[in-house]
C-alpha cells in the first residue's frame, strides 16, 4: 500500500499526494515540507553500496540536505538482504547478488521513479542516480534499461563492468564516473581476474554506447575529498559526444574506495546534474 498524508504545495491546488512507495520494500520521500508553486523538481534517486543502506547513503553524499534546501525531491531505497545479512542491488554478474536471489532491482527502481513521477512536480528532463559501489554498478543498469527516464547517472567507485553485450539504452544517457585510483574493493584500473573493467573501460564503453569520441580532455581540478589536500580530483571530458550524451570521469588521485567527502561533494555533483539535464 501507498501512504498518502495532506500536503499543502503554496498554491498548487494539490492537497494529497503519496509519500512512500515500493511496496513491501517502501520508502519515503525526501521532499521540501512546501513546494515552491508551480516549480518541477529534480528527483534524485540515491543506490547505496554493499552493506550499507539508503538512509546512510544519503546522509554520506549529502543529498539529505536538497529537500530543506527546495532544490530537488529525493529517493533513497534499500537493496534486498542476503544470506549474511547485507543489503543489495542485483546490478549484473560481477557485483552483489552473491547468493543468486535475483530479485528484480530494474523493476523496483524504475517502478519506484515512474510513480514519483505520476505523483510530485518531477522535471521529466532532470531524473537523476547517483551510486556508491554496488549502487554505482545498478546505476549503470538502470542507465542501460530506463534510458527512457533517467537523464544521468554518477556512480561512484561502481563499474559498468559485465553488460556490454546486453546493455542497449534507448537514448544517451549522461555519466559522470568518479573513482579513487587507489580503490582497493573496486579498482580503479582493469582487474581480469574478476572481469572488471576500471574506470577508464568503463567511461570508454559508454562513450561508445553515447556516440562520443574516443579521446578525453582535461576539464580543471576540484576539491572533494579531505584526506587529500588540495585538489585531488581531475576532471576530464570525452571528445565528440552528442547533447544529452556527455561522458566525464573524475579520478580522485590518491583516494580509497570510501573517499572522506568534503561539503562542497553534493552541490558539486547537482551542478553537473543540472547541466545535464535532457534535452
Amino acid at each position: 500500500m501507498i501512504l498518502v498524508v495532506a500536503l499543502t504545495a503554496c498554491g498548487d491546488g494539490s492537497t494529497e499526494r503519496p509519500v512512500t512507495f515500493g511496496g513491501d520494500r517502501p520508502v519515503t520521500i525526501g521532499a521540501p515540507a512546501t513546494l515552491t508553486d508551480g516549480k518541477q523538481y529534480p528527483l534524485v534517486v540515491v543506490l547505496h553500496g554493499y552493506s550499507a543502506n539508503g538512509f546512510v547513503q544519503e546522509a554520506y553524499f549529502g543529498m539529505n540536505a536538497l529537500p530543506d534546501r527546495d532544490e530537488a525531491l529525493v529517493l533513497a531505497p534499500d537493496g534486498t538482504v542476503d544470506s549474511s545479512g547485507k543489503q543489495f542491488w542485483n546490478a549484473d554478474a560481477e557485483c552483489c547478488d552473491f547468493d543468486g536471489k535475483n530479485p528484480d532491482d530494474v523493476g523496483y527502481i524504475g517502478g519506484l521513479i515512474d510513480d514519483v513521477l505520476d505523483t510530485w512536480p518531477v522535471d521529466p528532463k532532470k531524473v537523476f542516480v547517483i551510486g556508491h559501489s554496488n549502487g554505482g554498478f545498478m546505476s549503470y543498469r538502470m542507465a542501460c534499461e530506463r534510458a527512457d527516464v533517467i537523464a544521468a547517472i554518477a556512480p561512484l567507485a561502481g563499474l559498468a563492468s559485465s553488460m556490454p553485450a546486453g546493455c542497449n539504452p534507448s537514448k544517451p544517457v549522461n555519466v559522470l564516473h568518479m573513482h579513487g585510483t587507489v580503490d582497493q574493493t573496486v579498482p580503479y584500473g582493469p582487474t581480469a581476474a574478476v572481469g572488471q573493467i576500471g574506470a577508464v573501460g568503463s567511461v570508454s564503453q559508454w562513450a561508445q554506447k553515447n556516440g562520443c569520441g574516443t579521446t578525453r580532455t582535461a576539464a580543471g581540478d576540484l576539491d572533494l575529498e579531505t584526506s587529500q589536500a588540495g585538489a585531488e580530483t581531475h576532471t576530464f571530458k570525452t571528445d565528440g559526444c552528442p547533447v544529452g550524451g556527455s561522458v566525464d570521469l573524475w579520478t580522485m588521485e590518491g583516494v580509497g574506495h570510501i573517499p572522506s567527502l568534503n561539503s562542497s561533494f553534493n552541490s558539486t555533483v547537482m551542478q553537473w546534474f543540472t547541466e545535464h539535464s535532457r534535452s
